[in-house]
């Protein structure tokens, strides 16, 4: 803006006109080298940015967010420089007055005549004349043409600047015409901020990573291989750098590559193994002038088996059917079934292979191969058709990242034989010997693991000529009560199997022979297997001689309750004479104790084996009502009451007692009661010895007159034949 005075004086009116000119076309020039600086720095400032830009995305290749930092700080210095360099100089108006004063500035020459003149021409002054304002204006306009545009412009510095500023923009149309490719790829990755890499003298190129990234199984030792090529030279030093990924990101670590073989014509390939990877890394490599990057290490799960089923088809001698089976490194299953195998994994499948090892010979039974757009299914199954030998199962798992299990799962299938039936019996109430009319009871089980489906009992009878060569007679009964498909056949005590001796027709002297043999359903090769208990060896005697060797047991388990009663008695004798002061007494009371705690258990097991001698008695045909009730009343249930009710809370209180001499009275006193009740049982026991002692000798007279009667008959036959050969 140029500003003119308001009444110029005439007398001095040309002259300020003049000077009013001169700083007129100043103001423009002003303007103009304000635009040309303007335009100069921001070219300066464009061209170092472009260049710098390029120097650092071109060695360092940062990521976009850097990229873009770069962009914003050079738009802000743009915009910076633009608001103060331009606009803001822009905006401020020069009038006369400053113009002048600049001009005296570097024109020491107008002596301040150029802005008095100025300022006093603004407006009609009373101080001031004419005359000296004409005086002063005309001073100022003959001194106009020794200003020196140059001086006040800083003409050098803005045609240095200017300068530049043309190199500036010569550098880059250098470099758009010289280098296309270059500004083309630095537009791409600084504008649109694109991750194509810069061309290198060195090529790096990692193994194994698609489109960066390659997956690998969470805690496993990953070795990273990169192959450097070069036009010219090979980098002797690649380094890796990592970082974990996410919000636990630490600072980078850098490790030294080692090579990796003998260098090639493609080049030299450096490794480097990253150790128990558990989680996701970036990764970055650096040789040469090369930077390979972004590159990425995404840590999954390796697959796993999430569930396993297994299914058992029985075969036909089971009957059939299907029954899953308990998931287990060792999986049972009966021999000759056919199993069905179904294996879940934990992520989707890529391939899979299910192979089966017998006897050192792998053999694949099922495999899956997943071709490309096929959807990745998760599980694989086989069948393995009539299982007759242990075979280990293989299964080899490749999930949709091409990563495999890294120990297959491995577990058997352990083909289970067919078991022979167990037979568990035992006779009861039969010793070594029976009657020709006894029966034959037994007690127990027979089991087959699978089922049975019949038993036998075979007997063999030998008689007293057996051993002259005369063959012994056997012969067989079924067993009833074990019905086909029976797994267990139980024989109790009260409901027990028997065998009649009876329609045998068994003679005094035979040795019989009993066996007991099952049999169960298996159809496999070797046909059904047979299971045997035990063989019993029973001598078949006389009722008379069965009763004497039960008479002589009676006796053996009367001594043995004397021997009983007699143990008692001193361990009694030692408590009543043991002195009260120091440990004789506690001895003496714990003997006691002990004494009577064994004593009740002989006496239970004398009272139970009366018990079976009532019982063998019985199953020979030779109890009477009267050996019934001196066996039982008076003998077994007397001895097994004494047992629990005497003896046995006596052993107890001993083993109480906290003060032995105060308490050894009435341990003597319930002692000697015990015994008086053992004696009177012992007294009792032998007046039925006494009895039976009678009863044997009316036995003995019986057996003498027998012998008479035979020997007399067979005196009369020999009479008899005498008299027929003397006629």
């Amino acid at each position: 803006m140029i500003d003119t005075p308001k009444s110029p004086t005439p007398t001095t009116g040309g002259d300020l006109a003049t000077l009013r000119e001169a700083l007129a076309r100043l103001r423009q020039q002003t303007r103009r080298w304000i635009w040309i600086e303007s335009l100069g720095l921001l070219i300066l400032w464009v061209a170092a940015a472009f260049w710098v830009s390029l120097l650092v995305d071109r060695m360092l290749e940062p990521p976009w967010q850097v990229r873009i930092a770069m962009l914003v700080a050079a738009g802000a210095i743009v915009g910076w420089l633009v608001a103060t360099k331009l606009v803001g100089r822009l905006a401020v108006p020069l009038d006369d007055t400053q113009l002048a004063l600049l001009v005296e500035r570097s024109h020491p020459q107008f002596r301040d005549s150029l802005s008095t003149a100025v300022e006093l021409s603004r407006g009609p002054r009373d101080d001031v004349s004419d005359a000296l304002l004409a005086r002063t204006a005309a001073v100022a306009v003959s001194r106009l043409d020794a200003v020196d545009p140059a001086a006040i412009f800083r003409r050098r510095s803005l045609s240095g600047l200017a300068a530049a500023s043309t190199l500036a923009v010569a550098s880059l149309v250098g470099l758009v015409i010289g280098q296309p490719q270059a500004a083309t790829l630095w537009a791409r990755r600084m504008v649109w901020l694109a991750d194509e890499p810069w061309p290198r003298r060195v090529s790096l190129e990692a193994d194994g990573f698609v489109n960066g990234v390659r997956v690998v199984a969470r805690g496993t030792d990953v070795e990273v291989l990169v192959r450097a090529s070069s036009r010219d030279l090979i980098p002797a030093v690649v380094d890796l750098r990592s970082r974990a990924v996410g919000p636990q990101a630490r600072s980078w670590r850098t490790d030294r590559m080692g090579t990796r073989g003998a260098k090639t014509a493609d080049g030299q390939a450096f490794g480097h193994v990253i150790k128990g990877v558990s989680e996701s890394l970036d990764l970055e490599v650096r040789g040469g002038d090369a930077r390979l990057r972004p590159l990425r290490l995404e840590v999954v799960d390796a697959p796993g088996l999430e569930s396993l089923s297994i299914v058992t088809t029985l075969p036909e001698y089971l009957g059939g059917g299907s029954r899953p089976a308990a998931t287990a490194r060792v999986v049972p299953v009966p021999r000759g079934s056919a199993v069905d195998i179904t294996c879940t994994a934990t992520a989707p499948l890529k391939a899979a292979q299910l192979a089966v090892v017998e006897e050192g010979t792998e053999t694949v039974v099922s495999e899956l191969a997943i071709g490309t757009g096929e959807p990745f299914p998760r599980s694989i199954a086989a069948r393995l058709e009539s299982v007759m030998s242990d075979r280990t199962v293989v299964v080899r798992l490749t999930d949709s990242h091409g990563l495999t299990n890294r120990d297959p799962i491995t577990f058997v299938i352990s083909a289970v034989p067919d078991e022979p039936p167990q037979v568990s019996l035992k006779l009861r109430g039969i010793s070594t010997s029976v009657t020709p009319t006894a029966r034959i009871p037994w007690v127990g089980t027979i089991a087959d693991d699978h089922g049975l489906t019949a038993a036998t009992v075979s007997l063999s009878a030998a008689g007293p000529a057996a051993e002259a060569g005369d063959s012994p007679r056997q012969t067989e009964q079924t067993i009833e009560r074990v019905r086909p498909g029976m797994a267990v056949a139980e024989f109790p005590t009260d409901a027990p199997e028997t065998l009649l001796l009876g329609p045998l027709a068994l003679s005094v002297g035979s040795r019989l022979t009993i066996t007991v043999v099952a049999t169960d359903g298996c159809g496999l090769e070797g046909g059904p297997q047979r299971g045997q208990g035990d063989t019993w060896t029973l001598d078949v005697v006389t009722p008379e001689s069965l009763q004497a060797m039960l008479e002589a047991r009676e006796v053996i388990l009367r001594r043995r309750f004397e021997s009983v009663i007699a143990d008692c008695s001193q361990a009694r004798d030692r408590l009543a004479a043991a002195e009260p002061l120091g440990d004789e007494m506690a001895v003496a009371v714990a003997r006691v104790g002990e004494s009577i705690g064994r004593a009740a258990g002989e006496t239970a097991e004398i009272a139970l084996a009366f018990r079976d001698i009532r019982l063998e008695l019985d199953n020979n045909g030779l109890l009477t009502p009267e050996v019934d009730v001196r066996l039982i009343s008076q003998i077994a249930d007397p001895l097994a009451g004494l047992a629990d009710k005497e003896l046995l809370p006596l052993a107890t209180a001993c083993r109480g007692v906290s003060d032995p001499p105060s308490a050894r009275d009435g341990l003597v006193r319930q002692a000697d009661d015990v015994l008086a009740r053992m004696r009177a049982l012992l007294a009792m026991m032998m007046e039925l010895e006494s009895f039976n002692e009678v009863i044997e000798r009316l036995r003995g007279v019986i057996r003498t007159q027998e012998e008479i009667r035979v020997d007399t008959l067979e005196q009369q036959k020999k009479r008899a034949r005498e008299a027929l050969e003397g006629l």
